[in-house]
Protein backbone atom coordinates (compact mmCIF):
# COMPACT_ATOMS: atom_id res chain seq x y z
CA UNK A 1 0.00 0.00 0.00
CA UNK A 2 1.51 3.54 -0.88
CA UNK A 3 2.38 5.15 2.18
CA UNK A 4 0.51 8.19 1.62
CA UNK A 5 -2.93 6.37 1.84
CA UNK A 6 -1.64 4.16 4.57
CA UNK A 7 -1.17 7.96 6.59
CA UNK A 8 -4.69 9.12 5.40
CA UNK A 9 -6.50 5.92 6.66
CA UNK A 10 -4.51 5.77 9.95
CA UNK A 11 -5.32 9.73 10.34
CA UNK A 12 -8.74 8.91 9.26
CA UNK A 13 -9.57 6.10 11.60
CA UNK A 14 -8.07 8.21 14.70
CA UNK A 15 -10.88 10.45 13.72
CA UNK A 16 -13.56 8.33 14.16
CA UNK A 17 -12.79 6.96 16.82
CA UNK A 18 -11.71 10.15 18.64
CA UNK A 19 -15.17 11.16 17.86
CA UNK A 20 -17.36 8.51 19.65
CA UNK A 21 -14.68 8.44 22.87
CA UNK A 22 -15.59 12.43 23.35
CA UNK A 23 -18.83 11.85 22.70
CA UNK A 24 -19.11 9.16 25.29
CA UNK A 25 -17.00 10.58 28.08
CA UNK A 26 -18.68 13.49 28.07
CA UNK A 27 -22.05 12.10 28.54
CA UNK A 28 -20.79 9.70 31.82
CA UNK A 29 -18.49 12.39 32.86
CA UNK A 30 -21.84 14.67 33.29
CA UNK A 31 -23.63 12.15 34.78
CA UNK A 32 -21.21 10.90 36.99
CA UNK A 33 -19.57 13.85 37.89
CA UNK A 34 -16.23 12.64 37.77
CA UNK A 35 -13.32 15.36 37.05
CA UNK A 36 -11.30 12.13 36.13
CA UNK A 37 -13.72 11.54 33.41
CA UNK A 38 -14.51 15.26 32.27
CA UNK A 39 -10.90 16.21 32.11
CA UNK A 40 -10.53 12.62 29.84
CA UNK A 41 -13.46 13.58 27.98
CA UNK A 42 -12.13 16.95 27.01
CA UNK A 43 -8.77 15.49 26.65
CA UNK A 44 -10.09 13.65 23.95
CA UNK A 45 -11.58 16.84 22.64
CA UNK A 46 -9.04 17.85 21.66
CA UNK A 47 -7.34 14.63 20.41
CA UNK A 48 -10.47 14.87 17.59
CA UNK A 49 -9.00 18.16 16.80
CA UNK A 50 -5.62 17.17 17.05
CA UNK A 51 -6.79 14.14 15.04
CA UNK A 52 -8.40 16.27 12.29
CA UNK A 53 -5.51 18.24 12.15
CA UNK A 54 -3.47 15.43 11.27
CA UNK A 55 -5.64 14.06 8.42
CA UNK A 56 -5.50 17.24 7.27
CA UNK A 57 -1.73 17.50 8.02
CA UNK A 58 -1.05 14.09 6.16
CA UNK A 59 -3.06 15.07 2.81
CA UNK A 60 -0.73 18.22 2.66
CA UNK A 61 2.19 16.82 3.35
CA UNK A 62 1.63 14.20 0.35
CA UNK A 63 1.72 16.95 -1.88
CA UNK A 64 4.06 16.77 -4.30
CA UNK A 65 7.35 19.97 -4.70
CA UNK A 66 6.45 22.71 -6.31
CA UNK A 67 8.31 26.22 -7.22
CA UNK A 68 7.09 27.74 -3.91
CA UNK A 69 8.46 24.70 -1.99
CA UNK A 70 10.70 23.14 -3.76
CA UNK A 71 11.40 20.44 -0.61
CA UNK A 72 7.90 19.71 -0.39
CA UNK A 73 5.43 19.64 2.14
CA UNK A 74 6.56 17.73 4.99
CA UNK A 75 7.41 20.40 7.65
CA UNK A 76 3.31 20.72 7.62
CA UNK A 77 3.38 17.59 9.77
CA UNK A 78 6.08 19.00 12.45
CA UNK A 79 3.52 22.65 12.53
CA UNK A 80 0.68 20.12 13.47
CA UNK A 81 2.43 17.90 15.89
CA UNK A 82 3.69 21.56 17.39
CA UNK A 83 0.58 22.37 17.41
CA UNK A 84 -0.97 19.64 18.63
CA UNK A 85 1.58 19.74 21.59
CA UNK A 86 0.26 23.52 22.28
CA UNK A 87 -3.44 21.68 22.33
CA UNK A 88 -2.40 19.19 25.06
CA UNK A 89 -0.40 21.98 27.28
CA UNK A 90 -3.74 24.01 27.97
CA UNK A 91 -5.54 20.72 28.63
CA UNK A 92 -3.03 19.51 31.46
CA UNK A 93 -3.08 23.34 32.81
CA UNK A 94 -6.94 23.07 32.69
CA UNK A 95 -6.83 20.13 34.69
CA UNK A 96 -4.24 21.14 37.14
CA UNK A 97 -6.07 24.25 38.20
CA UNK A 98 -9.29 22.24 38.79
CA UNK A 99 -8.27 19.37 40.84
CA UNK A 100 -6.25 22.08 42.80
CA UNK A 101 -9.71 23.87 43.48
CA UNK A 102 -11.77 20.59 44.54
CA UNK A 103 -9.05 19.84 46.48
CA UNK A 104 -9.01 23.19 48.62
CA UNK A 105 -12.87 23.63 48.41
CA UNK A 106 -14.60 23.14 51.99
CA UNK A 107 -17.94 22.39 49.54
CA UNK A 108 -18.21 18.25 49.71
CA UNK A 109 -19.97 18.53 46.80
CA UNK A 110 -16.46 19.58 44.96
CA UNK A 111 -15.71 16.25 45.97
CA UNK A 112 -18.61 13.80 44.93
CA UNK A 113 -18.35 11.27 42.49
CA UNK A 114 -21.71 9.36 41.51
CA UNK A 115 -20.17 6.10 40.21
CA UNK A 116 -22.39 4.13 38.35
CA UNK A 117 -21.61 1.32 36.06
CA UNK A 118 -21.88 3.47 33.20
CA UNK A 119 -18.79 4.89 34.37
CA UNK A 120 -16.70 2.04 34.62
CA UNK A 121 -18.06 1.18 31.06
CA UNK A 122 -17.07 4.34 28.92
CA UNK A 123 -13.35 3.60 30.98
CA UNK A 124 -12.59 0.63 29.69
CA UNK A 125 -13.80 1.10 26.20
CA UNK A 126 -11.81 3.88 25.98
CA UNK A 127 -8.83 1.37 27.57
CA UNK A 128 -9.55 -1.25 24.76
CA UNK A 129 -9.79 1.77 21.79
CA UNK A 130 -6.63 3.34 23.04
CA UNK A 131 -4.53 -0.03 23.22
CA UNK A 132 -5.20 -0.52 20.10
CA UNK A 133 -5.52 2.83 18.70
CA UNK A 134 -2.04 3.46 19.71
CA UNK A 135 -0.76 -0.07 18.34
CA UNK A 136 -2.12 1.00 14.76
CA UNK A 137 -0.56 4.44 15.14
CA UNK A 138 2.86 3.51 16.48
CA UNK A 139 3.24 1.34 13.51
CA UNK A 140 2.22 3.46 10.92
CA UNK A 141 4.02 6.32 11.89
CA UNK A 142 7.09 4.03 12.32
CA UNK A 143 6.75 2.76 8.67
CA UNK A 144 6.13 5.84 7.05
CA UNK A 145 7.88 8.41 9.17
CA UNK A 146 5.26 10.66 9.96
CA UNK A 147 5.69 12.92 12.84
CA UNK A 148 1.60 13.67 12.87
CA UNK A 149 0.84 10.52 13.17
CA UNK A 150 3.47 9.76 15.97
CA UNK A 151 2.14 12.40 18.10
CA UNK A 152 -1.37 11.00 17.62
CA UNK A 153 0.20 7.88 18.65
CA UNK A 154 1.89 9.01 21.77
CA UNK A 155 -1.35 10.91 22.91
CA UNK A 156 -3.39 7.04 22.66
CA UNK A 157 -0.44 5.93 24.81
CA UNK A 158 -1.05 8.82 27.04
CA UNK A 159 -4.74 8.04 27.35
CA UNK A 160 -3.75 4.67 28.18
CA UNK A 161 -2.42 5.50 31.64
CA UNK A 162 -4.57 8.01 31.88
CA UNK A 163 -7.58 6.41 31.39
CA UNK A 164 -6.05 3.33 33.97
CA UNK A 165 -5.66 6.04 36.90
CA UNK A 166 -9.47 7.33 35.90
CA UNK A 167 -10.79 3.92 36.58
CA UNK A 168 -8.89 3.72 39.86
CA UNK A 169 -10.16 7.23 40.76
CA UNK A 170 -13.98 5.94 40.16
CA UNK A 171 -13.17 2.51 42.00
CA UNK A 172 -11.78 4.06 44.93
CA UNK A 173 -14.60 6.71 44.84
CA UNK A 174 -17.21 3.62 44.83
CA UNK A 175 -15.11 1.94 47.54
CA UNK A 176 -15.86 5.27 49.48
CA UNK A 177 -19.11 4.71 50.42
CA UNK A 178 -18.61 1.62 52.14
CA UNK A 179 -15.61 2.92 54.42
CA UNK A 180 -16.15 4.51 57.65
CA UNK A 181 -16.61 8.83 57.24
CA UNK A 182 -13.87 10.74 59.08
CA UNK A 183 -11.25 8.01 58.91
CA UNK A 184 -7.85 8.76 56.53
CA UNK A 185 -8.82 5.99 54.27
CA UNK A 186 -12.14 7.62 53.55
CA UNK A 187 -10.38 11.31 53.04
CA UNK A 188 -8.28 9.47 50.29
CA UNK A 189 -10.72 7.20 48.38
CA UNK A 190 -12.90 10.97 48.07
CA UNK A 191 -9.93 12.38 46.40
CA UNK A 192 -8.88 9.66 44.77
CA UNK A 193 -10.56 10.99 41.18
CA UNK A 194 -8.74 14.41 41.83
CA UNK A 195 -5.26 12.89 42.34
CA UNK A 196 -5.89 10.70 39.23
CA UNK A 197 -7.19 13.84 37.20
CA UNK A 198 -3.60 15.37 38.32
CA UNK A 199 -1.62 12.13 37.21
CA UNK A 200 -3.63 12.76 34.22
CA UNK A 201 -2.45 16.19 33.79
CA UNK A 202 1.56 15.17 34.60
CA UNK A 203 1.26 12.61 31.72
CA UNK A 204 0.19 15.18 29.51
CA UNK A 205 2.87 17.66 30.17
CA UNK A 206 5.39 14.72 30.11
CA UNK A 207 4.68 13.90 26.39
CA UNK A 208 4.37 17.41 25.80
CA UNK A 209 8.05 17.94 26.45
CA UNK A 210 8.56 15.02 24.43
CA UNK A 211 6.57 15.98 21.21
CA UNK A 212 7.20 19.64 21.29
CA UNK A 213 10.92 19.35 21.79
CA UNK A 214 11.16 16.70 18.55
CA UNK A 215 8.76 18.76 16.64
CA UNK A 216 10.91 22.01 17.09
CA UNK A 217 13.84 20.14 16.31
CA UNK A 218 12.84 19.18 13.06
CA UNK A 219 11.44 22.50 12.15
CA UNK A 220 15.01 24.46 13.33
CA UNK A 221 16.45 21.33 11.02
CA UNK A 222 18.44 19.79 13.88
CA UNK A 223 21.00 17.94 13.05
CA UNK A 224 19.55 13.72 12.92
CA UNK A 225 22.76 11.91 14.66
CA UNK A 226 21.38 8.68 14.01
CA UNK A 227 20.42 9.01 10.21
CA UNK A 228 23.96 10.68 10.20
CA UNK A 229 25.53 7.89 11.75
CA UNK A 230 24.12 5.54 9.14
CA UNK A 231 25.02 7.18 6.30
CA UNK A 232 28.76 7.36 7.58
CA UNK A 233 28.44 3.61 8.21
CA UNK A 234 27.31 2.71 5.35
CA UNK A 235 29.74 4.99 3.06
CA UNK A 236 32.29 3.56 5.91
CA UNK A 237 31.49 0.35 4.88
CA UNK A 238 30.75 -0.02 0.64
CA UNK A 239 32.42 3.18 -0.36
CA UNK A 240 35.25 3.66 1.48
CA UNK A 241 37.62 4.83 -1.90
CA UNK A 242 35.73 7.85 -1.39
CA UNK A 243 35.56 9.34 2.48
CA UNK A 244 33.26 11.84 3.37
CA UNK A 245 34.31 15.39 4.08
CA UNK A 246 30.88 16.71 5.02
CA UNK A 247 27.14 15.34 5.45
CA UNK A 248 24.17 17.08 6.43
CA UNK A 249 20.32 15.06 7.06
CA UNK A 250 17.57 17.08 6.92
CA UNK A 251 14.01 15.66 7.56
CA UNK A 252 11.34 16.81 5.99
CA UNK A 253 7.60 14.70 6.68
CA UNK A 254 8.80 11.09 5.61
CA UNK A 255 11.29 12.72 3.69
CA UNK A 256 15.00 12.79 4.03
CA UNK A 257 17.40 15.59 2.35
CA UNK A 258 20.85 14.44 2.42
CA UNK A 259 24.15 17.02 1.46
CA UNK A 260 27.50 15.41 1.42
CA UNK A 261 30.76 16.85 0.24
CA UNK A 262 33.05 13.12 -0.74
CA UNK A 263 37.05 13.65 -1.48
CA UNK A 264 37.70 12.08 -4.90
CA UNK A 265 41.34 11.58 -6.93
CA UNK A 266 41.94 14.61 -8.25
CA UNK A 267 42.36 13.43 -12.05
CA UNK A 268 38.86 11.43 -12.10
CA UNK A 269 36.92 12.20 -15.27
CA UNK A 270 33.57 13.87 -14.86
CA UNK A 271 31.71 10.97 -16.60
CA UNK A 272 33.01 8.78 -13.98
CA UNK A 273 32.31 11.65 -11.50
CA UNK A 274 28.85 11.12 -12.28
CA UNK A 275 28.25 7.19 -12.44
CA UNK A 276 30.01 7.41 -9.04
CA UNK A 277 27.41 10.08 -7.17
CA UNK A 278 24.40 8.14 -8.89
CA UNK A 279 26.40 5.09 -6.94
CA UNK A 280 26.32 7.28 -3.89
CA UNK A 281 22.94 8.36 -3.71
CA UNK A 282 21.25 4.96 -4.44
CA UNK A 283 23.75 3.59 -1.33
CA UNK A 284 22.26 6.73 0.74
CA UNK A 285 18.46 5.30 -0.30
CA UNK A 286 19.82 2.03 0.92
CA UNK A 287 20.08 3.52 4.84
CA UNK A 288 17.49 5.91 4.51
CA UNK A 289 14.56 5.05 2.11
CA UNK A 290 12.95 7.81 0.28
CA UNK A 291 16.01 10.56 0.57
CA UNK A 292 17.10 12.82 -1.74
CA UNK A 293 20.58 13.23 -2.08
CA UNK A 294 23.00 15.53 -3.54
CA UNK A 295 26.73 14.81 -4.00
CA UNK A 296 29.54 17.26 -4.50
CA UNK A 297 33.01 15.64 -5.40
CA UNK A 298 36.02 17.59 -4.05
CA UNK A 299 38.99 16.52 -5.18
CA UNK A 300 41.20 14.84 -2.51
CA UNK A 301 44.93 15.03 -1.10
CA UNK A 302 46.35 12.11 -2.35
CA UNK A 303 48.76 12.07 0.60
CA UNK A 304 52.28 10.67 0.42
CA UNK A 305 53.11 9.02 -3.21
CA UNK A 306 53.58 5.35 -2.90
CA UNK A 307 56.03 3.57 -4.95
CA UNK A 308 52.68 2.20 -7.47
CA UNK A 309 51.52 5.70 -7.56
CA UNK A 310 55.01 6.65 -8.66
CA UNK A 311 55.59 4.26 -11.29
CA UNK A 312 52.38 4.46 -12.42
CA UNK A 313 52.18 8.30 -13.17
CA UNK A 314 55.72 8.48 -14.95
CA UNK A 315 53.86 5.48 -16.65
CA UNK A 316 50.97 8.02 -18.01
CA UNK A 317 53.67 10.35 -19.20
CA UNK A 318 55.43 7.88 -21.48
CA UNK A 319 51.76 7.00 -22.50
CA UNK A 320 52.54 3.34 -21.45
CA UNK A 321 50.24 0.79 -19.11
CA UNK A 322 51.73 -0.96 -16.16
CA UNK A 323 50.72 -3.66 -13.84
CA UNK A 324 51.85 -6.51 -11.96
CA UNK A 325 54.31 -4.51 -9.98
CA UNK A 326 56.71 -6.44 -7.35
CA UNK A 327 58.85 -4.42 -4.89
CA UNK A 328 61.61 -6.37 -3.53
CA UNK A 329 63.76 -5.77 -0.41
CA UNK A 330 66.42 -8.13 -0.75
CA UNK A 331 68.80 -9.20 2.05
CA UNK A 332 72.00 -7.67 1.39
CA UNK A 333 70.05 -4.59 1.12
CA UNK A 334 68.96 -3.85 -2.16
CA UNK A 335 66.13 -2.75 -3.74
CA UNK A 336 64.68 -3.94 -7.13
CA UNK A 337 61.39 -3.04 -9.24
CA UNK A 338 60.01 -5.81 -11.77
CA UNK A 339 56.86 -3.81 -13.78
CA UNK A 340 55.33 -5.49 -16.57
CA UNK A 341 54.50 -2.71 -19.22
CA UNK A 342 51.91 -2.65 -21.94
CA UNK A 343 53.04 -1.34 -25.24
CA UNK A 344 50.93 -1.29 -28.11
CA UNK A 345 50.75 -4.87 -30.00
CA UNK A 346 52.24 -4.20 -33.33
CA UNK A 347 55.11 -1.80 -31.84
CA UNK A 348 58.33 -2.94 -32.44
CA UNK A 349 60.90 -2.82 -29.46
CA UNK A 350 62.93 -0.64 -31.94
CA UNK A 351 60.50 2.51 -31.95
CA UNK A 352 59.65 1.93 -28.11
CA UNK A 353 63.29 1.16 -26.95
CA UNK A 354 63.94 4.81 -25.63
CA UNK A 355 60.37 5.76 -23.88
CA UNK A 356 61.23 2.45 -22.13
CA UNK A 357 64.49 3.24 -20.99
CA UNK A 358 64.01 6.46 -20.02
CA UNK A 359 60.68 5.79 -18.09
CA UNK A 360 63.32 2.78 -16.29
CA UNK A 361 65.76 5.41 -15.36
CA UNK A 362 62.95 8.11 -13.90
CA UNK A 363 61.76 5.12 -12.06
CA UNK A 364 64.91 4.46 -10.82
CA UNK A 365 65.74 7.89 -9.53
CA UNK A 366 62.55 8.66 -8.08
CA UNK A 367 62.16 5.61 -5.74
CA UNK A 368 66.21 5.33 -5.30
CA UNK A 369 65.81 1.95 -6.40
CA UNK A 370 68.91 0.02 -7.75
CA UNK A 371 67.38 -2.16 -10.52
CA UNK A 372 64.13 -1.62 -12.58
CA UNK A 373 63.42 -4.83 -14.71
CA UNK A 374 60.72 -3.93 -17.37
CA UNK A 375 58.57 -7.02 -18.56
CA UNK A 376 57.11 -6.45 -22.04
CA UNK A 377 53.47 -7.40 -22.65
CA UNK A 378 51.17 -6.37 -25.43
CA UNK A 379 48.63 -4.37 -24.39
CA UNK A 380 45.81 -5.98 -26.65
CA UNK A 381 45.64 -9.82 -26.88
CA UNK A 382 44.06 -11.72 -29.53
CA UNK A 383 42.16 -14.79 -28.38
CA UNK A 384 43.26 -17.96 -29.69
CA UNK A 385 41.54 -20.02 -32.54
CA UNK A 386 39.37 -22.63 -31.59
CA UNK A 387 38.29 -25.18 -34.15
CA UNK A 388 36.21 -27.76 -32.26
CA UNK A 389 32.67 -26.80 -33.20
CA UNK A 390 30.56 -24.92 -29.94
CA UNK A 391 27.75 -26.51 -29.28
CA UNK A 392 23.97 -25.21 -28.91
CA UNK A 393 23.86 -22.46 -26.16
CA UNK A 394 21.91 -24.89 -24.00
CA UNK A 395 24.09 -28.04 -23.75
CA UNK A 396 26.73 -25.73 -23.83
CA UNK A 397 25.91 -23.70 -20.76
CA UNK A 398 25.34 -26.89 -19.43
CA UNK A 399 28.28 -28.61 -19.88
CA UNK A 400 29.90 -25.23 -18.20
CA UNK A 401 27.48 -25.58 -15.04
CA UNK A 402 28.30 -29.23 -14.84
CA UNK A 403 32.33 -28.36 -15.45
CA UNK A 404 32.15 -25.64 -12.28
CA UNK A 405 30.85 -28.48 -10.03
CA UNK A 406 32.77 -30.51 -10.47
CA UNK A 407 35.77 -27.89 -10.13
CA UNK A 408 34.16 -26.81 -6.40
CA UNK A 409 33.16 -23.64 -7.55
CA UNK A 410 29.69 -21.72 -7.19
CA UNK A 411 26.83 -22.37 -9.55
CA UNK A 412 27.43 -19.15 -12.38
CA UNK A 413 24.83 -16.39 -12.17
CA UNK A 414 25.26 -16.16 -15.79
CA UNK A 415 27.19 -17.69 -18.84
CA UNK A 416 27.57 -15.37 -21.92
CA UNK A 417 29.68 -16.76 -25.05
CA UNK A 418 30.78 -14.65 -27.50
CA UNK A 419 32.35 -15.65 -30.47
CA UNK A 420 33.50 -14.16 -33.90
CA UNK A 421 34.57 -17.08 -36.24
CA UNK A 422 36.70 -19.40 -34.64
CA UNK A 423 37.47 -16.85 -32.00
CA UNK A 424 35.38 -17.44 -28.85
CA UNK A 425 35.37 -16.24 -25.89
CA UNK A 426 32.96 -17.43 -22.22
CA UNK A 427 32.65 -15.34 -19.33
CA UNK A 428 31.41 -17.43 -16.07
CA UNK A 429 30.08 -15.07 -13.58
CA UNK A 430 29.94 -16.24 -9.93
CA UNK A 431 28.36 -14.33 -7.04
CA UNK A 432 30.76 -11.64 -5.56
CA UNK A 433 32.68 -12.87 -2.28
CA UNK A 434 32.75 -9.28 -0.47
CA UNK A 435 34.60 -10.92 2.49
CA UNK A 436 37.69 -11.82 0.17
CA UNK A 437 41.03 -9.33 -0.01
CA UNK A 438 41.71 -8.14 -3.18
CA UNK A 439 44.77 -10.50 -3.41
CA UNK A 440 42.55 -13.21 -2.33
CA UNK A 441 39.67 -12.35 -5.21
CA UNK A 442 42.60 -12.32 -7.50
CA UNK A 443 44.00 -15.57 -7.01
CA UNK A 444 40.63 -17.29 -6.33
CA UNK A 445 39.14 -16.23 -9.45
CA UNK A 446 43.04 -17.36 -11.59
CA UNK A 447 42.14 -20.58 -9.74
CA UNK A 448 38.76 -20.89 -10.69
CA UNK A 449 39.73 -19.77 -14.66
CA UNK A 450 42.77 -22.31 -14.64
CA UNK A 451 40.46 -25.16 -13.44
CA UNK A 452 37.79 -24.47 -15.38
CA UNK A 453 40.08 -23.84 -18.70
CA UNK A 454 41.83 -27.33 -17.94
CA UNK A 455 38.21 -29.05 -17.85
CA UNK A 456 36.57 -27.54 -21.14
CA UNK A 457 40.36 -26.66 -23.10
CA UNK A 458 39.40 -26.71 -27.04
CA UNK A 459 35.84 -25.02 -27.10
CA UNK A 460 36.35 -21.15 -26.01
CA UNK A 461 39.17 -18.91 -23.87
CA UNK A 462 37.16 -19.22 -20.49
CA UNK A 463 37.40 -16.69 -17.92
CA UNK A 464 35.56 -16.76 -14.47
CA UNK A 465 34.37 -13.28 -12.92
CA UNK A 466 32.32 -12.28 -10.11
CA UNK A 467 28.73 -10.51 -11.32
CA UNK A 468 28.17 -7.07 -12.85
Amino acid sequence: MDQDLKKTLAALSSVVWSALLTLMKFVVGLMTGSLGILSEALHSALDLLAAGGTLYAVKVAARPADEDHPYGHGKVENLMALGETLLLILTALWVLREAVLRLLSDDPAALHVETSVWAFVVVIVALVVDINRSAMLHRVARETNSAALEADAAHFATDIWSSAAVLLGISCAALAEHVVTGTRLHWFLLRADVFASLVVALLILNVCRELGTKAINNLMDKADDESGQRVRAIMAERMPAYPLERLRVRESGNRYYVDMVVLVPKDLHVDTAHEIADAIETLVAEALPEAETMVHMQPGDSGPETPGFVIRRLALTHRFGVHGLVLLHTEDGQFVILVDLELPRHATLEHWHVPVEAFRREVAHHLHADRVVVHVEPSERILPVRTQPLPPEEEWNERVRRAMVSIGAPLPTAINTYKDGDHRLCVVSIPPEFSLTVEESHGRLTMLTKKLSEALPAVARMVVTYSD
